[in-house]
């Protein structure tokens, strides 16, 4: 998936997120946002501030690579795992998680 580095994917995401309609939540990303009270806003303050920590997965079934991106927000440590591709300005949030919890 593209041989980028993580701060390149970071980039990435942040430029993409820049417009809202690049921006997908799953059914199941928007279930755990509300599970664990995360806000849409909140979510987008994750994606254009947060910081990917661990490698990247690829997901070989869907062609993309799933980051998850990391901040601290409303008081909280929490994650949004987003499905990327270098080649498409979609984000596509796949789920949300507490860190305080995990």
């Amino acid at each position: 998936m593209a041989g980028w580095s993580k701060s390149q994917w970071q980039k990435h995401i942040r430029r993409q997120v820049a417009s809202a309609a690049n921006v997908i939540f799953t059914n199941h990303a928007q279930l755990r946002m509300r599970q664990r009270h995360i806000s849409h806003i909140a979510a987008f303050e994750i994606l254009k501030k947060g910081t990917i920590r661990r490698e990247p997965e690829p997901n070989l079934r869907r062609g993309t690579l799933e980051c998850r991106i990391e901040y601290y927000v409303a008081g909280r440590d929490l994650a949004l795992v987003a499905a990327v591709d270098a080649d498409d300005p979609s984000v596509i949030v796949v789920t949300a998680i507490d860190l305080d919890k995990e």
